[in-house]
Protein backbone atom coordinates (compact mmCIF):
# COMPACT_ATOMS: atom_id res chain seq x y z
CA UNK A 1 0.00 0.00 0.00
CA UNK A 2 1.41 3.41 -0.69
CA UNK A 3 -0.11 4.80 3.01
CA UNK A 4 2.04 5.80 5.73
CA UNK A 5 0.01 3.55 8.07
CA UNK A 6 -0.65 -0.13 7.67
CA UNK A 7 -4.35 -1.06 7.53
CA UNK A 8 -4.31 -2.29 11.09
CA UNK A 9 -2.51 0.60 12.06
CA UNK A 10 -5.59 3.44 10.79
CA UNK A 11 -9.21 4.22 12.28
CA UNK A 12 -12.31 2.97 10.50
CA UNK A 13 -12.47 6.11 9.55
CA UNK A 14 -9.33 6.22 8.01
CA UNK A 15 -9.25 2.83 6.48
CA UNK A 16 -13.17 3.19 5.11
CA UNK A 17 -11.25 6.22 3.35
CA UNK A 18 -8.69 4.83 1.73
CA UNK A 19 -11.20 1.94 0.81
CA UNK A 20 -13.55 4.65 -1.03
CA UNK A 21 -10.50 5.58 -2.91
CA UNK A 22 -9.28 2.21 -3.90
CA UNK A 23 -12.90 1.49 -4.70
CA UNK A 24 -13.18 4.62 -7.37
CA UNK A 25 -9.41 4.01 -8.36
CA UNK A 26 -10.58 0.67 -9.81
CA UNK A 27 -14.08 1.86 -11.26
CA UNK A 28 -11.93 4.17 -13.20
CA UNK A 29 -10.84 1.28 -15.52
CA UNK A 30 -7.44 3.09 -17.31
CA UNK A 31 -4.65 1.25 -14.71
CA UNK A 32 -2.10 -1.34 -15.41
CA UNK A 33 -2.62 -5.01 -14.28
CA UNK A 34 0.10 -5.07 -12.04
CA UNK A 35 -1.55 -1.67 -10.39
CA UNK A 36 -5.17 -2.95 -10.30
CA UNK A 37 -4.00 -6.58 -8.72
CA UNK A 38 -1.63 -4.35 -6.33
CA UNK A 39 -5.08 -2.22 -5.39
CA UNK A 40 -7.29 -4.77 -5.56
CA UNK A 41 -5.40 -6.45 -2.81
CA UNK A 42 -4.68 -3.61 -0.81
CA UNK A 43 -8.93 -3.26 -0.65
CA UNK A 44 -9.72 -6.52 0.33
CA UNK A 45 -6.65 -5.90 3.16
CA UNK A 46 -8.80 -2.64 4.20
CA UNK A 47 -12.42 -4.39 3.92
CA UNK A 48 -11.31 -7.11 6.31
CA UNK A 49 -10.20 -4.52 8.50
CA UNK A 50 -13.37 -2.24 8.54
CA UNK A 51 -14.93 -5.51 9.17
CA UNK A 52 -13.29 -6.18 11.99
CA UNK A 53 -13.62 -2.98 13.80
CA UNK A 54 -17.25 -2.78 12.91
CA UNK A 55 -17.58 -6.08 14.59
CA UNK A 56 -15.73 -5.41 17.59
CA UNK A 57 -17.62 -2.14 17.59
CA UNK A 58 -20.95 -4.03 17.65
CA UNK A 59 -20.07 -6.49 20.30
CA UNK A 60 -18.83 -3.70 22.92
CA UNK A 61 -22.05 -2.37 21.91
CA UNK A 62 -23.97 -5.35 22.73
CA UNK A 63 -22.13 -5.93 26.20
CA UNK A 64 -23.04 -1.75 26.88
CA UNK A 65 -26.35 -2.65 26.48
CA UNK A 66 -26.52 -6.23 28.41
CA UNK A 67 -24.37 -4.48 31.26
CA UNK A 68 -27.03 -1.45 31.46
CA UNK A 69 -30.05 -2.34 30.00
CA UNK A 70 -31.23 -3.37 33.49
CA UNK A 71 -30.76 0.11 35.03
CA UNK A 72 -32.64 1.96 31.60
CA UNK A 73 -36.13 -0.21 32.92
CA UNK A 74 -38.26 1.44 33.84
CA UNK A 75 -40.36 0.65 36.34
CA UNK A 76 -44.22 -1.07 35.16
CA UNK A 77 -47.08 2.14 35.39
CA UNK A 78 -49.91 1.28 38.24
CA UNK A 79 -52.66 -0.93 36.19
CA UNK A 80 -50.99 -2.55 33.75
Amino acid sequence: MNTENSPAEMTFEQALGRLEAVVSAMEAGDLPLAEATSLYEDGMKLARVCSEMLAAAELKITRIQTAYGEQMRLPPEHGE
